[in-house]
């Protein structure tokens, strides 16, 4: 997938979540809830930026695959 392409469709997906915290976090009193609430919004956040980011997972868990992923001791 083209670069653009794949961070457009990122951020919408974030955005999304964004949109559906920021409606609960108006409603949320309990500071414990706030956290747990806030750390669940965060996963989900990380979730959706992991799996865009690497792509779909290939049904054969044993395929060598070298995506996206970049060799830092070059």
């Amino acid at each position: 997938m083209e670069k653009s392409k794949l961070k457009a469709d990122i951020l919408s997906a974030i955005s999304d979540e964004l949109d559906l915290w920021l409606d609960k976090e108006k409603l949320i009193k309990d500071g414990y809830e706030y956290e747990t609430e806030f750390t669940d919004t965060a996963r989900k956040i990380n979730r959706i930026l992991l799996s865009k980011s690497i792509g779909p997972v290939s049904s054969n868990r044993n395929k060598k695959n070298s995506g996206r992923v970049s060799d830092s001791s070059k």
